[in-house]
């Protein structure tokens, strides 16, 4: 559990703080040449922090 617990925090912090690195893992990479919207970054800063939050309550838990 706490490796899970662990995957989701590090994943978190790079969707809060690479949001562009984020949305390329998940998106980006089917595409030449696209660029990530604004929505789309501001939803993967949003996982990220979700990500984070569950990786804690599972450390606490």
């Amino acid at each position: 559990m706490v490796l899970f617990a662990f995957i989701f925090i590090i994943l978190g912090i790079i969707g809060t703080f690479f949001p562009k690195v984020s949305w390329y893992i998940s998106e980006g990479w089917k595409f030449k040449g696209a660029e990530p919207s604004t929505a789309a970054l501001i939803i993967a800063r949003l996982g990220g922090v979700i990500s984070i939050i569950m990786g804690f309550y599972l450390l606490t838990s």
